[in-house]
């Protein structure tokens, strides 16, 4: 959203104070699927949240050759991207995805960056451990060396009584184990599905749903509220869901505490923005 904290909170804080929606496009919360995941969780079909594991990882920017290729060289160069490349360009949407399923938010992260091709001054890989406010541990892997892998982005939930697993490759299925129980396959628009995801279903079961509906779906929320807002009256209550520039805010300052704590052998650091501690 920002290059700096403080850029975000400015933003974060004027959106308050004037009333105005400022939204982040975090498209991958507007799978509905991802919604269903959200929807199961915060009724606690899972009883409390133990552990997630999440993952964005990639691997067209593994070949040493291509280093100097203007579209890869500008991303591992902190004049012109920051100072973090990989956790800030994917590793940020992966925490994003795992606080809006579990309606929790980043407490403390520990870090560790690497840059597997040593011509780069920022890191092409790296892993993070959160400790979100809700007590949940989060364990965050984010790569762009790893050969062979596309669009790498998956989730997988474990709590007291059961877990669940998405991917984006394959959207339209999540996989759903009750303690003790046997593995449910969730299918995109099937019946019984949380009204959440159901809202952001657009066609019948066995069409595949994409990255552009799942975009599509932040908009449609933005439209629902800013239109009631409008016409004075309370908006759809699946409709509030979108991410805003608080949520900007919150990465803003992950991506900052993640370069301390590698640059400090690892230690483990405050992950909140200063306003939200």
């Amino acid at each position: 959203m920002t290059v700096t904290v403080e850029e975000a909170e400015e933003i974060a804080a004027t959106a308050k104070s004037a009333g105005t929606i400022c939204a982040v496009n975090y498209g991958y919360s507007g799978y509905l699927l991802v919604r269903e995941m959200r929807a199961m969780i915060k009724r606690g079909d899972l009883s409390k949240i133990r552990l997630i594991r999440t993952e964005f990882v990639h691997g067209f920017h593994a070949d040493a050759a291509d280093a100097d290729n203007p579209r890869v060289r500008w991303r591992y160069d902190p004049a012109q991207a920051g100072i973090s490349a990989q956790f800030a360009d994917c590793g940020i949407h992966a925490l994003h995805l795992a606080s809006f399923v579990s309606g929790q938010d980043a407490k403390e992260l520990s870090a560790s960056f690497a840059s597997v091709l040593e011509s780069r001054t920022l890191e092409d890989d790296a892993w993070v451990s959160i400790r979100m406010d809700g007590g949940a541990l989060v364990r965050l892997w984010t790569s762009s060396v790893a050969v062979g892998r596309m669009h790498g982005f998956n989730i997988e939930v474990y709590g007291e009584r059961g877990g669940l697993r998405w991917a984006q490759e394959w959207p339209n299925q999540l996989f759903y184990t009750p303690l003790n129980g046997r593995t449910e396959i969730i299918e995109r628009g099937s019946n019984g599905q949380s009204p959440e995801a159901a809202r952001a279903t657009r066609v019948t079961i066995g069409h595949p749903e994409g990255f552009t509906t799942a975009i599509s779906n932040i908009y449609l929320d933005l439209a629902e509220v800013i239109c009631a807002k409008k016409e004075g009256r309370t908006p759809s209550a699946h409709a509030i869901s979108f991410p805003t520039a608080v949520d900007g805010l919150r990465s803003i300052a992950a991506i900052k505490a993640a370069v301390h704590s590698n640059q400090s052998g690892g230690q483990w650091i405050d992950a909140r923005p200063p306003s939200l501690r």
